[in-house]
C-alpha cells in the first residue's frame, strides 16, 4: 500500500495549509487598470464551498478578512460532488478595480466564516508604455510568404494554440483521472476482497489449527480405542472360554447329579422296603409279645392245670393224654419261641441294615444339597459371564462407533486441510493481482504527475503569453497606429537581406522553439498515453 499512498502525499502537504485549499490559476504579474479582469481558481477537495464564500482583491500586508479592496461572490458550483476539485471563474468588472498606484495585490478567497482559505501570487495594476513591436513570422502553410503582424496578435494566436493544447492535455488528464479512480475502486475492492480471503483464511487456518488438535487429539484416542478393543476382544474370547467351560462342569454336574438323584430313589425304594420289613418285624415282635403273654399265662394255667391235673391224675387218669398233648403243645411254643428269636436276630439286621441304608440317605441327600449348590454358583458364573460377555460386545460396537466417527472427522479435517491449500493458492493469486493493479496504478499516478507538471509548465506559459499579449494590446491602443496591422509580402528569394526585422528575429525563433517544445511535449504526451492505455 505505500506506492498508492505516494499519490495523495502533496494533497496531504496542501491539507496543512489553510491557504492552499483554494488555489488561483493563470495569475499574471501585472494588469492593465479599468479593464475586464478574469480570475481563475480552483477548490480543491480540502475545502467544502458556500454559497456566502467570496474571493477578495486585497493589497499585499493585509491582517484581516475586512482589509479587502474589492470583491464578489463565489458562485456555488453545480453538481458539485463532495471531496472532489471544481475550476471556478470571477469577472471582476474595470471600474471596480484599483488605479496604476505601484501597489501590489493579490487574490483571496474568503469563506462565510471569514476564514482566509487561499491567496494568490502577488500582481500590479498598471498602465503600458506606447511601444509598437512588429513581428515576422513564417507562414505554417508552406508558402514563401513572411507574415507580418503585432507581438500581440503573434501572443495571442499562440495563446490560442496552447489554450487548445492544454484543453487537449486537460481532456487526456481527465481521461488518466478517469482511469486513476478505476483502477483505485478496482484496488479498493480487490483490497476489499483480499481481506474477506485473508479473513477467511485466518479462519480457516484457525479451523485448522483445532481441527489438527482435534486430529491429534482422535487418533490418540484411536489408539486407545484400538488397545481397548483389543483387550476387550481377548477378554471376550476369555469369557467364552470360560463360559464354555462352565457350561461343561454344569453339564457334568447335571449329569452327576441325575445320577445322585437316581441312586437317592433307589435308596429310598431301599427304605422303603426296609421299613416294611422293619414294620413287619414290629409287627412279629408285637406278636411275640403277646404270643410270650399268653405263653406265659398259658404256663400259669398249665401250672395250674399241672396241679390240677396232678390232683386230678390222681382222681383221672384219662386227661393223662391231654397233659401230653399239651407238653406238645408247649414244646411247640418253644420252638415258636426259638424261631422268633432267630427272628429277633434278623430284624437286628435289618435294623443295622436300615440304619446304614438312612445314613446313605442322608450323605446322598447332603451331597445332592452340595451339588445344587455347586450348580448353582456355577449357574450364577455363567449368567455373570454372559453378561460380561454382552457388556463387552456392547462396548466393542461403541468402540467400532467411535472408530469409525474418528475416521470420518480425519476424512473431514483433510478436506479442510486440501480446501485450505486451495485457499492460500488463491490468496497467492490475488496478492499478485492486487501488487500488479499497484504498479500499474502507480505508473498511472506518475504519469498523471508528469501531465500535471507538463499542465502547470503549459499554464505558466499560456500566463505569461497572455500577459504579453495583453501589454501588446495596451500598446496598440495608445499608439497612433491601428489594434492590429497586418502585412502580407510575397518573397521570391528566401535569402533577401533580412536586416530591417533583425531585431525582432531572435523574437520568432524564440517563440518558435517554445512552439517546438510544446509540439515535442504534445508528442510525449500522447506517446505516453497510449503506452498507458497498453
Amino acid at each position: 500500500m505505500s506506492s498508492f499512498q505516494e499519490v495523495p502525499s502533496s494533497a496531504n502537504a496542501l491539507q496543512t495549509s489553510n491557504f492552499a485549499h483554494v488555489i488561483f490559476q493563470n495569475v499574471a504579474k501585472s494588469y492593465l487598470p479599468n479593464t475586464h479582469l478574469e480570475c481563475h481558481y480552483t477548490l480543491t477537495q480540502f475545502i467544502h464551498p458556500h454559497q456566502k464564500d467570496w474571493v477578495g482583491i486585497f493589497k499585499v500586508g493585509w491582517s484581516t478578512a475586512r482589509d479587502y479592496y474589492t470583491f464578489l461572490w463565489s458562485p456555488m458550483p453545480e453538481n458539485y460532488v463532495e471531496g472532489s476539485t471544481v475550476n471556478c471563474v470571477l469577472n471582476f468588472q474595470g471600474y471596480y478595480l484599483p488605479n496604476d498606484d505601484g501597489e501590489f495585490y493579490q487574490f483571496c478567497y474568503v469563506t462565510h466564516k471569514g476564514e482566509i482559505r487561499g491567496a494568490s501570487t502577488p500582481f500590479q495594476f498598471r498602465t503600458s508604455s506606447p511601444v509598437e513591436e512588429l513581428l515576422t513570422m513564417e507562414d505554417e502553410g508552406n508558402s514563401d510568404m513572411l507574415v507580418v503582424t503585432t507581438k500581440a496578435g503573434l501572443l495571442e494566436f499562440k495563446i490560442e494554440k496552447i489554450v487548445k493544447e492544454k484543453e487537449e492535455l486537460l481532456k487526456v488528464t481527465s481521461v488518466l483521472e478517469k482511469e486513476t479512480a478505476q483502477l483505485r475502486d478496482q484496488v479498493e475492492r480487490l483490497e476489499k476482497e483480499l481481506n474477506l480471503e485473508k479473513q477467511r483464511c485466518d479462519q480457516l487456518q484457525t479451523e485448522q489449527k483445532t481441527n489438527i488438535q482435534a486430529s491429534e487429539t482422535l487418533k490418540i484416542e484411536n489408539d486407545d480405542l484400538k488397545k481397548k478393543h483389543d483387550e476387550v476382544t481377548s477378554k471376550v474370547l476369555q469369557l467364552e472360554e470360560d463360559i464354555m467351560t462352565v457350561t461343561q462342569k454344569a453339564i457334568a454336574k447335571e449329569t452327576e447329579l441325575d445320577s445322585m438323584k437316581d441312586k437317592l430313589k433307589k435308596v429310598m425304594l431301599e427304605k422303603d422296603q426296609l421299613e416294611c420289613v422293619i414294620k413287619t418285624e414290629k409287627d412279629v415282635k408285637e406278636l411275640y409279645k403277646v404270643t410270650l403273654f399268653f405263653v406265659h399265662v398259658y404256663d400259669k394255667i398249665n401250672r395250674k392245670h399241672e396241679l390240677v391235673k396232678e390232683i386230678e391224675t390222681f382222681k383221672n387218669l384219662d386227661e393223662v393224654g391231654r397233659l401230653q398233648l399239651f407238653v406238645a403243645e408247649k414244646e411247640n411254643m418253644k420252638k415258636a419261641f426259638l424261631l422268633t428269636s432267630s427272628n429277633k436276630e434278623d430284624a437286628a439286621i435289618l435294623k443295622e441294615q436300615l440304619r446304614k441304608a438312612e445314613d446313605q440317605i442322608q450323605a446322598s441327600k447332603q451331597e445332592a444339597v452340595l451339588m445344587s449348590k455347586e450348580l448353582s454358583d456355577a449357574v450364577n458364573v455363567r449368567d455373570k459371564t454372559m453378561a460380561d460377555l454382552h457388556s463387552a460386545r456392547l462396548e466393542n460396537e461403541k468402540l467400532k462407533k467411535q472408530l469409525a466417527d474418528a475416521l470420518a472427522e480425519l476424512k473431514k479435517i483433510t478436506a479442510l486441510k486440501n480446501e485450505q491449500e486451495t485457499v492460500n493458492t488463491t490468496e497467492q493469486e490475488l496478492r499478485r493481482e492486487v501488487e500488479d493493479l499497484k504498479l500499474r496504478l502507480q505508473m498511472a499516478a506518475d504519469h498523471y504527475k508528469e501531465k500535471f507538471k507538463e499542465c502547470q509548465k503549459l499554464q505558466k506559459q499560456v500566463n505569461k503569453f497572455t500577459e504579453q499579449a495583453k501589454i501588446a494590446g495596451n500598446q496598440q491602443k495608445l499608439t497612433d497606429a491601428s489594434n492590429t496591422v497586418t502585412a502580407t509580402a510575397i518573397v521570391k528569394d528566401k535569402k533577401l537581406p533580412a536586416s530591417p526585422v533583425s531585431p525582432i528575429s531572435s523574437d520568432v525563433v524564440s517563440e518558435f522553439m517554445v512552439k517546438e517544445q510544446v509540439r515535442e511535449m504534445n508528442k510525449e504526451i500522447a506517446e505516453k498515453t497510449s503506452k498507458c492505455w497498453q
